[in-house]
């Protein structure tokens, strides 16, 4: 059971120095504080569920001491985890609430606008910091709080309550914000069809019209070569047939 409330502390540290990292980075880019993440709260899970994917099987496992005592092998590790647990987080929840949360698309080598490389690697620098700095101090405080034993349960209960909470009222949130937008696109892709529709309709119109101005021009022409001298009156003006036809080319082709 301390097992638990142990990683269960860790993660909940983790997601809050994720969120403190969003906002700084986010700050510097915009100049402006913007409250980042899933959550109400001031957390990040995916930074705490990356951080445990990499601290677990480095202090549990053997492979994972292996690795941690080679820096060369952290650091491929500390590349390749974060880069594909954010492709994954990016894929599944754009398929689940039908939004983009982040959009690399215009940042140099990236994929489908879900990692790129700048992020990568700003993602292997924190993994070396976590393995080398921030979990050994992690573990000291933590470990210090689990010798209060009612203590650390109790904070670990209301930690879990609150998150709960949280991310119950975030997903309902959430899913509604998705409805809107899957209905504003099919309002969309109505639109574009009946936009498609009424464009057909009218060149279709068009070349009815067309069909008839050449059919009446045609009639118009035989009636003036039999009567040359024939005129209409148009705007309290006397023109010929000949005249007629010709501005109504003319202002056809135009």
């Amino acid at each position: 059971m301390d097992k638990i409330v142990y990683y269960f502390l860790l993660f909940m540290i983790y997601a809050f120095l994720g969120y403190i990292c969003e906002v700084v980075y986010v700050a510097i880019l915009t100049k402006k504080i913007t409250n980042r993440g899933y959550l109400y709260g001031p957390l990040v899970p995916i930074y705490a569920f990356g951080a445990l994917l990499i601290v677990i099987p480095f202090t549990e496992f053997e492979f994972g001491k292996f690795i941690a005592d080679r820096w060369y092998l952290v650091v491929l590790v500390g590349y390749f985890v974060p880069t594909i647990l954010e492709y994954l987080t990016s894929y599944f929840m754009e398929k689940i609430f039908h939004m983009r949360w982040w959009d690399y698309s215009e940042r140099f080598l990236n994929i489908n606008g879900r990692v790129c490389l700048r992020n990568s690697v700003l993602f292997t620098i924190l993994v070396v910091l976590v393995v080398y700095l921030i979990n050994p101090l992690l573990d000291k405080a933590i470990t210090g709080i689990l010798d209060i034993t009612v203590l650390a349960y109790i904070l670990a209960g209301l930690l879990f309550i609150l998150t709960s909470v949280d991310f119950v009222f975030s997903t309902i949130k959430h899913i509604n914000i998705s409805k809107v937008i899957v209905k504003l696109n099919e309002l969309r892709e109505k639109a574009e069809e009946a936009k498609k529709e009424f464009d057909a309709k009218r060149e279709e119109a068009k070349n009815e019209f067309n069909k008839y101005l050449e059919s009446v021009k045609e009639k118009v022409t035989k009636i003036s070569a039999k009567y040359p001298t024939f005129e209409v009156i148009k705007n309290k003006n006397r023109i010929s047939l000949k005249e007629l036809i010709n501005r109504s080319r003319n202002k056809n082709e135009e």
